[in-house]
């Protein structure tokens, strides 16, 4: 596994934050990255609670200090991603309208069992790897995109395939590979897998039609969504054999090597 290093962003919310802020101002692609932001203030405070609800637990010194760089770093994305979503809406563009339906989840998720929340964790951290693979992976995707956001964006993206296997090792180490653990890593996967994409994609949907006029009032835009759909429809083609791989009874994060890509995105980034 890479190393972990906990750097602030540069993103700065004082600034300006437009809405259309994908490449070429695209609407659809810039109302689905902002409905992820929605989730991850919440969500991230949820991660870290459930690895530190069984830390005391884990016995190598190493993954004790990657616990650490993992608790550091999800801080951080949980702060930037809360001044974001507090920039950008607006009368007409509600994101705090979502707010009291993740903090019902997330508070439900945490009556759970330690191994069940810790499980949802692993689970909903094979997404994030996913897409943060899948955009970094593509810088051309990053052409054209409004450059303050663009710094938010590529920063999440790198940290979370720095860490992607964090959750995942703690998991195995306190729960063990044996059958129970293995059923339930795949059950919190089944679950979490239809909670997210219907939630992020209601909340896209919502968001779209808030700025109906912006986003579907121009031949252009509705250009660009098209196009965006199709980018949507590629990225689920591609990402899944790797979503799949999940369920396999041998898998582990680090099978796929994003080596060379952290690397690579380390030197923009920390320059």
């Amino acid at each position: 596994m890479s190393a972990i290093t906990v750097r602030r962003s540069r993103f700065d919310a004082e600034r300006p934050l437009p809405r259309h802020y994908f490449r070429g101002q695209s609407p659809l692609m810039s109302h689905l990255l902002t409905a992820l932001s929605i989730t991850f203030p919440d969500g991230e405070q949820f991660f870290v609670h459930s690895v530190r609800n069984v830390r005391d637990r884990v016995t190598d010194p190493q993954l004790q200090k990657d616990i650490s760089a993992f608790i550091g770093q999800e801080a951080m994305h949980s702060q930037a991603h809360a001044r974001f979503n507090a920039g950008i809406q607006a009368d007409d563009y509600r994101l705090q309208d979502f707010e009291p339906q993740m903090q019902a989840g997330m508070a439900t998720l945490r009556t759970r069992s330690p191994r069940r929340q810790l499980a949802a964790t692993v689970a909903y951290e094979h997404f994030t790897a996913l897409i943060a693979a899948h955009l970094l992976s593509r810088p051309q995707l990053f052409d054209g995109f409004d450059d303050n956001l663009r710094q938010l964006w590529l920063w999440h993206a790198l940290e979370e395939l720095e860490h992607k296997a964090v959750a995942f090792n703690v998991y195995q180490a306190v729960f063990g590979s044996g059958p129970e653990s293995l059923a339930q890593r795949r059950r919190s996967m089944r679950t979490v897998s239809v909670g997210f994409v219907m939630g992020v994609a209601t909340m896209t949907g919502n968001l779209l039609w808030q700025d109906r006029k912006a986003s579907l009032g121009s031949p252009r835009k509705l250009l660009l969504n098209v196009r965006d759909a199709a980018y949507l429809a590629d990225m689920v083609v591609s990402t899944l054999p790797h979503y799949l791989a999940f369920y396999k009874a041998g898998f582990h994060p680090d099978e796929v090597d994003h080596g060379a890509l952290i690397a690579k995105w380390r030197r923009v980034l920390d320059a």
